[in-house]
């Protein structure tokens, strides 16, 4: 009976999972939502009234004289994705509600049957892969566009919105850890709610998707998925922890993309101008340390 108990318990979360990456891929980003034409000096031509009317019509002043150089708009499809909408709390608030109510209940059975299951699948063995996955989305997010993979903003741009959905997450994530003192399923420490290393990946994720589409959006959640099975694999975080982490994440990359507008003003970039960055990667080896270090240097 037991074994079935968890192998039910496993299709629920996969299935649970499945269906929020569905409900995430699945509402329309809003930066094809408007869509502006442009119009060319040759077509307003064809539009501009003759010589005749247009003494008649100036004559009267009725209508205000029309030049070309008014039509002449350059701007991108991303640029109304920056604007709030309160549609986009919807994900984000269901992982996030999911997590709090499974914080609250000190008797989760659920949380107790899966990191049984957890330490029955894991045994003494641990996978410490997702100490670097959780770089993984973020890392992409930032770099991509910078080797030829089309991205809506240019790299001034990109670096702001990670930068400021990072803070974001550092400052909710880590606020609740040092303020609930969740003890965490191994004992270790009391600082579990909410999952940092997923809040991180789901983050990344996220940016991803509102950056470059639903493809590469759909490759960053499936890291960031592995990432969250992880902590459990691994024993260090509930379920509620897990699911909070990506409420957290998600709804933090949306704070970096609705502050842009404001922090191109403040940094006076002018989003019709594209920006051009160069960015060097060096890997380390350290032998005797048996350390990895990778060194990022961007120009822009």
């Amino acid at each position: 009976m037991r074994v079935f108990f968890i192998m039910r318990e496993y299709i629920n979360i996969i299935v649970t999972t499945l269906l929020l990456m569905v409900i995430i891929l699945a509402i329309p980003n809003c930066a094809y939502s408007q869509q502006i034409t442009v119009l060319q000096e040759t077509e307003i031509s064809e539009k501009l009234p003759s010589s005749d009317s247009a003494d008649k019509i100036s004559s009267h002043d009725s209508l205000p004289k029309i030049t070309p150089r008014e039509f002449n708009i350059c701007t991108t499809p991303y640029l109304s994705s920056s604007k709030f909408n309160a549609k986009q709390l919807i994900v984000p608030g269901v992982f996030m509600v999911t997590g709090i109510i499974g914080a609250l209940d000190n008797d989760n059975n659920l949380n107790l049957s899966i990191k049984d299951a957890m330490t029955d699948l894991s045994g003494d063995s641990r996978c410490k892969v997702d100490d670097y996955l959780r770089f993984v989305p973020s890392a992409a997010h930032l770099l991509m566009g910078s080797i030829g993979i089309k991205s809506k903003h240019n790299f001034k741009e990109r670096f702001l919105i990670s930068a400021t959905a990072h803070m974001a997450m550092i400052a909710m994530s880590y606020g609740m850890k040092y303020t609930i003192h969740e003890h965490r399923p191994d004992m270790s420490d009391n600082h579990s709610f909410p999952s940092g290393h997923v809040a991180l990946a789901f983050t990344g994720a996220e940016l991803l998707r509102m950056e470059y589409g639903n493809i590469y959006g759909t490759a960053g959640y499936v890291i960031a998925t592995g990432v969250a099975f992880l902590r459990l694999y691994n024993n260090r975080h509930w379920l509620n922890d897990v699911l909070m982490g990506a409420g957290i994440g998600i709804l933090s990359a949306r704070i970096g993309n609705w502050l842009l507008p404001f922090e191109r003003k403040l940094f006076k970039i002018n989003e019709k101008t594209s920006s051009t960055a160069s960015v060097a990667v060096t890997p380390f080896y350290i032998p005797k340390e048996r350390a990895c270090i990778v060194s990022i240097n961007a120009i822009f």
